[in-house]
């Protein structure tokens, strides 16, 4: 990749999941396990996990936390069985849920197959965290394959470079499409709005969006080193090794890292849900571009991508902005004024924006709907 830095614009762009998914990838959880439940071929501790607790708990489909509840529900369990004097008080719930997905595994009664010690266990989920993600490589670029992701993917990458400072070649008629098709591509090649991609998709960026640079920061299936982990401040000192924080270090052969102390015109972030479990590499971005002194703009787009729960989503995400700045504001230790009024001095300075994007103008060519 030429990363030769002749931008008019430095800008940085956060892509989350909902990214995929407005491009048409089946990418959620729920799409994989769907997957794999008709297949019938992979025997995994998290996916039965998952199976067993979907009726019951409404974030079934999130494996992360399935990882640490499943953890905790073992340590429970072995000190069940080592501790007669605690059987009446342990009563835990989905530890059913989890004794029959080792029973799924194992194809036998648990009391036979159970691991003698900690040790053994945490080996045997290392394991199985290690074959889902390697099968939900593979399901992922299955799907590239069999949908317009790949175009669709780089005609919104390019869209949202453009967005703010070239907003008249992304509104087209029919007529007029294939024209701004070819001058948009002309304009990117060039190099003047070419963006850092930073994404928490483990799907690359097409480089037919003429990226300045791209960091996949949990993995990427051409890189054959995606990572899922639990959230480094839920962990204690055993579980550092389940944690992504750990798992990062562990790939530290990762191609390429953005330089977040640059001066960056504008931030842009679309399809994340801005989840606090994330706000340790939001915090070092925002920490080494320096937001609160900066010129920096951010943008923080999203979809309504059900009409039917419009004011909702609209709601939802002001809310996420707002917890988001007001975490980070929380941090400003040595100057905690600075930080009660981030948000009030960004929105008079207009560097704040929360905005809904019409993807309906992009003409993406998608086969199915998706709701996240």
């Amino acid at each position: 990749m030429d990363t030769t830095d002749n931008r008019k614009v430095k800008q940085l762009i956060i892509l989350g999941n909902g990214f995929d998914l407005t491009c048409g990838l089946k990418s959620q959880y729920t799409d994989f396990y769907n997957s794999v439940e008709t297949s019938k071929q992979f025997n995994n501790i998290l996916v039965n996990f998952a199976k067993r607790t979907s009726k019951q708990n409404p974030n079934w489909a999130d494996v992360e936390s399935n990882v640490l509840d499943f953890i905790k529900l073992y340590k429970q369990y072995f000190i069940y069985i080592q501790d007669t004097e605690q059987k009446k008080e342990f009563e835990p719930k989905y530890f059913y849920y989890m004794l029959r997905a080792l029973e799924d595994k194992y194809k036998q009664n648990i009391t036979e197959s159970t691991p003698n010690d900690m040790n053994s266990f945490y080996k045997i989920l290392k394991d199985e965290v290690t074959d889902f993600e390697k099968r939900l490589a593979t399901y992922l670029n299955s799907q590239i394959l069999d949908s317009n992701y790949i175009k669709n993917s780089r005609r919104f990458a390019i869209s949202l470079c453009l967005a703010e400072y070239r907003d008249d070649l992304l509104r087209a008629d029919e007529e007029e499409w294939s024209a701004k098709l070819t001058e948009r591509k002309l304009i990117m090649k060039g190099g003047e709005y070419a963006a850092d991609f930073f994404t928490f998709n483990y799907t690359p960026v097409s480089e037919d969006a003429y990226p300045h640079q791209i960091q996949n920061i949990h993995g990427s299936i051409d890189e054959e080193n995606t990572i899922l982990g639990i959230d480094y401040h839920e962990a204690e000192d055993d579980l550092l090794e389940f944690t992504k924080t750990y798992r990062l270090l562990s790939h530290s052969q990762v191609k390429e890292r953005i330089d977040f102390s640059q001066e960056f015109d504008c931030i842009k972030f679309f399809g994340h849900s801005l989840g606090e479990a994330d706000y340790s590499y939001f915090q070092s971005i925002f920490d080494g571009l320096d937001l609160y002194s900066a010129k920096t703009k951010l943008f923080f787009y999203f979809q309504v991508y059900d009409p039917n729960r419009r004011a909702e989503i609209i709601s939802q995400n002001y809310h996420a902005v707002s917890k988001l700045l007001k975490h980070y504001g929380e941090t400003f230790k040595s100057n905690p004024d600075h930080g009660k009024n981030l948000m009030h001095k960004l929105i008079l300075e207009g560097r704040l924006t929360v905005k809904e994007l019409d993807c309906s103008l992009l003409n993406l060519e998608v086969n199915h709907a998706h709701i996240y």
